[in-house]
């Protein structure tokens, strides 16, 4: 089991996040996802903007600009850099 923590999280396509751990099992599957309460032993943590992504769907410009949109809608206070080397990005089974 892998534990992931950032400030915003996005799983595609559509739930966006807030302070929350996001949790894959060992086939890297998302089981569950729920608020920041305290640290958790063994939870990675991610600065900024964390986008999980199956890993059947590339996370092409296009792809990317339209998930930058859709969080910078839903989180006015996040400031998204357009350099994407500052979005960390995770793929997961379906």
């Amino acid at each position: 089991m892998k534990r992931y923590y950032s400030h915003y999280t996005f799983i595609y396509p559509d739930i966006c996040l807030k302070n929350h751990i996001v949790e894959l099992n060992d086939d890297d599957k998302i089981t569950t996802y729920f608020p920041f309460e305290a640290e958790i032993e063994k939870t990675e943590f991610y600065s900024g903007l964390l986008i999980f992504l199956p890993d059947t769907v590339s996370a092409t410009d296009s792809l990317m600009n339209s998930i930058k949109s859709e969080v910078r809608h839903r989180f006015t206070e996040l400031d998204i850099p357009d350099d994407q080397q500052e979005i960390n990005i995770l793929q997961y089974h379906i």
